[in-house]
């Protein structure tokens, strides 16, 4: 048995972890080209059509920034 099942946390591959980080750093508001060269992309494009999907927080967040333009 492995500490991660003991502790009851699901076993992750290394590739999902990346996914999660870069996810993270996303929603808090990191700079996409900085993400881009993280994960070593040859383009932002890539990283963006990859891991730029709408997630709930990255939509509130956009959505406070207009409210706060608007005002």
């Amino acid at each position: 048995m492995t500490y991660l099942s003991r502790a009851g946390l699901p076993i992750l591959s290394p590739h999902a972890l990346r996914r999660t980080h870069v996810i993270h750093l996303l929603e808090a508001g990191a700079n996409l080209k900085y993400v881009s060269a993280c994960l070593g992309h040859s383009s932002v494009k890539s990283t963006a059509n990859t891991n730029l999907h709408i997630t709930k927080k990255i939509e509130e967040s956009a959505l406070d920034l207009f409210q706060y333009y608007v005002k």
